[in-house]
C-alpha cells in the first residue's frame, strides 16, 4: 500500500523557553525537523511539513541537506494553523491535493518526537495494510500514577499503570478514515482531540496500538534536549 506522512511542526516550544519554533531548535548539530525527516524518509518519499506560518523559509532551509541527499525525497511545507488538528489537516489536504493516486496510508508525525525509530513504523505501517483504521505506537508507563489532587491538596487515587499505555506518533491511519474524520470535525467544530487517533476512534474507526519505542518520546521541556542529544549522537 502506499504510504505518505504528515509532520506537525507548527509548535513555538514556549514550554522549551525557546525563541523559535521547537521543530527549528538544533539538537546535535541539525534541527529536530531535520532528524524527523530522516526517520520518515525511510518508510515514505512523500512527506507534507505543517509549519508556523511566518516560519516557512525557515524550515525549507532546515530540511534542505536532508532533501539534498534523497533525490526521490518529495517534501513540501505548507503553513498550519492555531491548533494540531487545524495543522494536520492543512498537510493532510496538502497531501490528498497532490497530482497522481492518493496514498493509501498517511502517517501522522510530530516533529517534537523526531527520533523515533524505523520499526515502530512499520509496525504501525503493517497494521493498516492487516485491517486496521488507524494504529498507534504505545508504549508502557514506568511511573506511579495518582489521580490530580483535590481542591485541598489532598493526593489523589492511585491508578493502576498496567491499564494504562502512552501512546507515540508516527500514527497510521487509512486515508480515506483519516479524511473524512477532519472533515467532519471540522464541520462540528470539535477541536478537543489530542491526538489524531482519538479524532479517528470519535466516528467509528478501528484503531490498533501497535508496539512502541523509547526514542519515541517528545521534546517538551528543556530536560528533554539532553536526552535528545545523547539519542541524535548514538542512534
Amino acid at each position: 500500500m502506499t504510504v505518505a506522512a504528515v509532520i506537525a511542526a507548527a509548535g513555538l516550544g514556549t514550554r522549551l523557553g525557546a525563541s523559535q519554533p521547537k521543530a527549528l531548535i538544533d539538537v546535535a548539530g541539525q534541527p529536530l525537523i531535520a532528524w524527523a525527516l530522516e526517520r520518515l524518509a525511510s518508510v515514505t518519499n512523500v512527506v507534507v511539513i505543517a509549519a508556523p506560518a511566518d516560519h516557512l523559509d525557515e524550515f525549507d532551509d532546515a530540511i534542505a541537506p536532508v532533501k539534498a541527499g534523497r533525490p526521490l525525497l518529495d517534501v513540501t511545507v505548507v503553513a498550519g494553523g492555531t491548533t494540531r488538528p487545524e495543522s494536520v489537516f492543512a498537510g493532510v489536504a496538502a497531501i490528498m491535493g497532490r497530482a497522481g493516486s492518493p496514498p493509501e496510508i498517511i502517517l501522522v508525525h510530530d516533529a517534537a518526537r523526531a527520533f523515533m525509530p524505523v520499526e515502530p513504523m512499520l509496525a504501525a505501517i503493517g497494521a493498516i495494510e492487516a485491517g486496521a483504521d488507524g494504529a498507534v505506537p504505545v508504549v508502557p508507563l514506568v511511573d506511579t500514577l495518582i489521580a490530580s489532587p483535590g481542591e485541598d491538596g489532598a493526593l489523589g487515587a492511585s491508578v493502576d499503570r498496567n491499564s494504562v499505555r502512552a501512546a507515540q506518533t508516527p500514527q497510521a491511519f487509512r486515508a480515506e478514515a483519516l479524511v473524512e474524520a477532519h472533515r467532519r470535525a471540522a464541520e462540528e467544530g470539535f477541536t478537543d482531540a489530542t491526538d489524531d487517533a482519538g479524532l479517528v476512534r470519535r466516528y467509528g474507526y478501528r484503531v490498533v496500538a501497535t508496539e512502541g519505542h523509547p526514542w519515541g518520546f517528545k521534546v517538551t521541556v528543556e530536560g528533554d534536549l539532553a536526552l535528545a542529544e545523547h539519542v541524535a549522537r548514538t542512534s
